[in-house]
């Protein structure tokens, strides 16, 4: 009897600890900020199913995650499409080098940002920027200088029509914006920001950008795969004072082609099966839904994501 008990208990024992490990798999991601929090979401649902335990790979920046994805050194990413897009045709804040290797693996949720002025403001229109002191350099934030460009040509406009206040990053632009030393900020809608800069300046609205196809066509020449949409004034939206149109871009999570499928798989079932649990870990999963996890982007899916969307009828027959 005591021999039985020893050989179950043993046979337990092994079953515990010997079972195989959940597989790691990395997420580039930057250091703080909306993109670091978006990867924490995912990494912390994907890994409460099991069969995956995903770690975020934090970084400076886009530029040094998205190539050791490409070069089959880190299975995923997170990134706007705008930034995905440079980097796959190997333009702008990727010239001369093309990460054509990247697939995309879901469309997450829309990002939507414009630019605030003071509620006093005599500027009402980007066109009223000329001449006027605003923020410029970017060293340490590129992408900003991208979208402010993108933002200047809705009117025609280039950074030799304005003051150039050189700035290293957001932070040092929100800061200045705050002391009325630049005349406006690139600022996120409903953010966490804008709410501090409408108390630190009484009151702060946004631009609303010139809408026309050929400023929209301006716009894309700096900013590609994005677009803007009219938003309507809500209680939770600082600075939105009458309908605008801003600026609209997707947050996307991307792998490298030579990631397994079934490792893809398993992290498109698991986001998708898991929809709420994305949504509770903040206000950036709001308009976050499982249908539009396939949205065409303009960039290839991993074959992998296009298997578990079929399965799930979300997968156009003709893309």
């Amino acid at each position: 009897m005591r021999l039985s008990k020893f050989v179950l208990l043993f046979a337990a024992t092994c079953l515990a600890s010997c079972a195989e490990p959940a597989q790691m798999v990395g997420v580039g991601t930057t250091k703080g900020g909306a993109t670091g929090q978006v990867s924490a979401a995912i990494a912390k649902v994907v890994s409460s199913q099991g069969d995956l335990q995903v770690r975020t790979q934090p970084m400076a920046g886009t530029n040094q995650y998205i190539p050791p994805v490409n070069a089959g050194q880190l299975e995923f990413g997170v990134s706007n499409i705008v930034q995905l897009t440079f980097a796959v045709e190997g333009r702008s804040l990727f010239e001369g080098h093309p990460n054509p290797n990247l697939r995309m693996v879901a469309t997450l949720m829309p990002f939507r940002v414009g630019l605030l002025v003071p509620k006093d403001s005599d500027i009402r229109t980007v066109a009223d920027l000329k001449g006027r002191p605003v923020p410029s350099g970017f060293r340490a934030a590129p992408l900003f200088k991208v979208v402010f460009d993108g933002f200047l040509a809705t009117e025609g406009l280039s950074y030799e029509d304005v003051q150039q206040v050189p700035v290293s990053g957001v932070n040092q632009m929100w800061e200045l914006f705050m002391q009325g030393k630049v005349l406006t900020a690139i600022v996120t809608v409903g953010s966490a920001i804008a709410k501090q800069t409408d108390a630190a300046l009484g009151g702060v609205r946004y631009l609303s950008f010139n809408d026309s196809p050929q400023s929209v066509a301006a716009l894309n020449e700096h900013v590609p795969r994005a677009h803007l949409e009219l938003m309507q004034p809500a209680p939770n939206l600082t600075g939105l004072l009458t309908p605008s149109n801003l600026l609209n871009y997707d947050y996307t999570l991307f792998a490298g082609k030579d990631v397994p499928d079934e490792l893809v798989y398993q992290v498109v079932r698991a986001m998708y099966e898991n929809p709420d649990e994305l949504r509770v870990s903040g206000a950036l999963w709001e308009e976050f839904t499982v249908e539009g996890m396939s949205k065409d982007v303009g960039i290839e899916y991993h074959t992998g994501a296009i298997k578990f969307y079929q399965e799930k009828g979300i997968w156009p027959t003709q893309r």
